[in-house]
């Protein structure tokens, strides 16, 4: 089965080998057989954002672990201690829910992929990895995607990174020793925005 690539992983590899991870065909993309096959494994490109949930909703929920019930049975400083950290436990559930659904809002509902050799105008939602997708000036990346061409490419990543200023993007590989995602500047991220340049990629990874 493809597999998934982190963006780390595939931001160290040469492009020749992602595509041969990926079975990916560069200049002519997947074919319709092939990417039915591949959403059926991975699903659609769309985050998996579970129905919000009241914060006080999340709180009790904490106590239905049966922990958290001999916890209340003994002290009450160890009852006190133990809601403390639930709170901040929840707080942190509660933040990375929100920000998993502003980051949704940026992704673009179409985008240009290549299938069997033709340019087309798809909903972003049916990407699967392995496909090539063509990004120009003004585009919300549609997937994270590991680049094969880059001219004269800058995207803005504050989304992500917090950085203001655009990040420029190369092709070649880049070592292992980068960790961060700033680093990685041969990888364009979903949701982040083209600013200028143009640019080739495949799908590493889609949202699910």
């Amino acid at each position: 089965m493809i597999p998934v690539l982190t963006s780390k992983r595939a931001s160290e590899l040469a492009v020749s080998e992602v595509a041969g991870l990926l079975q990916a065909d560069l200049q002519n993309g997947l074919n319709k057989s092939e990417v039915s096959h591949r959403r059926a494994f991975h699903g659609w490109n769309e985050f998996d954002i579970s129905e919000d949930e009241p914060l006080w909703k999340k709180y009790i929920s904490q106590f239905k672990n049966p922990l958290i019930m001999l916890l209340l049975a003994s002290a009450v400083i160890s009852i006190l201690m133990r809601q403390f950290d639930d709170a901040v436990s929840i707080t942190v559930e509660y933040r990375s829910e929100k920000s998993l659904e502003e980051l949704s809002k940026l992704v673009p509902p179409e985008c240009h992929c290549v299938r069997e050799g033709k340019l087309e105008h798809t909903l972003a939602r049916d990407l699967v990895p392995g496909d090539t997708v063509c990004l120009s000036v003004g585009d919300r990346v549609p997937a994270d995607l590991r680049l094969f061409e880059a001219v004269d490419l800058s995207v803005d990543e504050s989304s992500l990174t917090g950085e203001t200023a655009p990040c420029s993007k190369v092709t070649a590989p880049q070592p292992a020793a980068n960790g961060d995602l700033a680093s990685r500047s041969n990888i364009a991220f979903m949701g982040t925005l083209v600013r200028c340049g143009k640019a080739k990629g495949i799908v590493i990874g889609t949202g699910e």
